[in-house]
């Protein structure tokens, strides 16, 4: 088929559309409201992939994470978790010794919330941390101002303190907080540093938080069942090749160290980023598979209304095809033509959706918590659906107008 043909045959259809714009823009509004069904799902799954992976990526830079509890999503542990062993210090030193792949090894303590008070001021939400001097490097988060936590604190149990910028402008809006002397919980602490800033993981501020040497953690709410405190180990590979490795590395030498059978599996947790993200997609998957199939009947929808449009041509322009037939046109042409008005009227409903739903991606995106994001693929994707709606639901309409029989096409009034 020559390009004139096609040009020739787009025209056609656009006349076609303009002698009939009511029933036209019907049709088009259904291909539409198909695409633009597609473009939103893909901008909002898409959008929350995107925020999540910045969000883990925040936590710093291909960290594992190692508990005792199984790694998830917004399921509580189960009783069999909350009744393993604890993992230790001595499970942390021990990764830090044999593991070759590791480069950093933090064990932390961490308390939900502790009340904090300065003079007359008092916040009742900081999350207590209880570190040790590699948490800067294993985390990729350092202070802004002062110091962090040293050797010497951690051997000496020293009532010292970092803290957050939630924290310090809750406690100190108006002065210097380095130097001064708050009482966590009631226990006197100077203030030795003060945190850069570290945003938010879901909602939850990561500002507002303090940190206290381990061993004085330690020394206060040792006895603190679950879930007050929470023990686990952020371990950082040498590089992001290593991850596997690492990960290999972790689960050999816990299942040595806390005994665990060989055909049992570990009493232990360890996600890495890849890991969490994996799992959270296999969370989205179900939502993604739900939009999917909606988009889907939306767009069949559409596609029944162009059907039904072009076999109304076909009738309208019987005549017109058994003259072009009569003139030296083959089956060939004549179904090329129709399929071509079809992928036309397709495709305006499909740049009318794809332009739309970025607005609505915008909007969403701008004026509302859910993020949302329009990669250039599902650009392609719903230019090509749309394309492939014509095609699909074009072909019956085409071929009937292509096998009429001339003769009887000229004599239809």
């Amino acid at each position: 088929m020559r390009l004139d043909d096609i040009k020739e045959s787009s025209l056609m259809a656009i006349d076609t559309l303009r002698a009939n714009k009511l029933r036209s823009s019907l049709t088009i509004l259904g291909v539409s409201v198909g695409v633009i069904t597609i473009i939103f799902m893909v901008s909002i799954i898409q959008g929350l992939n995107k925020a999540f992976a910045d969000q883990v990526e925040s936590l710093g830079s291909n960290t594992i994470f190692v508990s005792k509890f199984d790694p998830g999503f917004g399921r509580p542990p189960g009783p069999s978790e909350i009744h393993r062993k604890d993992l230790t210090m001595d499970d942390a030193e021990a990764l830090r010794r044999e593991a070759p792949s590791i480069a950093g090894v933090s064990p932390i303590h961490r308390l939900i919330a502790v009340t904090t008070r300065y003079q007359n001021k008092q916040t009742d939400t900081p999350i207590l941390l209880g570190v040790t001097p590699y948490y800067e490097f294993v985390h990729s988060q350092y202070v802004a101002r002062g110091r962090f936590i040293k050797d010497l604190d951690m051997d000496n149990r020293e009532n010292v303190c970092i803290v957050g910028v939630d924290v310090v402008r809750a406690l100190f809006p108006y002065e210097d907080p380095l130097g001064k002397e708050v009482r966590i919980d009631g226990s006197p602490y100077f203030v030795i540093g003060v945190m850069e800033p570290l945003g938010n993981f879901f909602g939850q501020s990561r500002d507002n938080s303090i940190f206290v040497p381990i061993t004085t953690f330690d020394k206060y709410y040792a006895d603190r069942p679950f879930p007050g405190v929470v023990f686990f180990i952020i371990v950082r590979p040498q590089t992001r090749a290593y991850v596997k490795s690492a990960v290999d590395e972790i689960t050999d030498i816990l299942r040595r160290r806390r005994r665990v059978p060989i055909n049992e599996k570990n009493n232990f947790g360890i996600s890495s980023q890849d890991s969490l993200l994996d799992i959270y997609n296999q969370l989205t998957g179900a939502t993604a598979l739900v939009l999917t199939a909606i988009s889907f009947v939306a767009l069949m929808i559409g596609g029944i209304g162009v059907m039904n449009i072009m076999l109304v041509s076909v009738t309208e322009r019987t005549k017109e095809i058994g003259v072009r037939k009569a003139v030296g046109a083959t089956r060939f042409n004549i179904l090329s033509q129709f399929l071509i008005e079809a992928v036309v009227l397709t495709a305006i409903g499909g740049l009318t959706g794809l332009v739309v739903g970025e607005i609505l991606a915008f909007l969403i995106n701008r004026y509302s918590p859910l993020p949302a994001y329009v990669p250039l693929w599902a650009i392609g994707v719903g230019i090509g659906v749309s394309a492939a709606v014509g095609i699909v639901f074009g072909l019956w309409p085409a071929w009937k107008a292509a096998r009429l029989d001339p003769i009887e096409a000229l004599r239809w009034e």
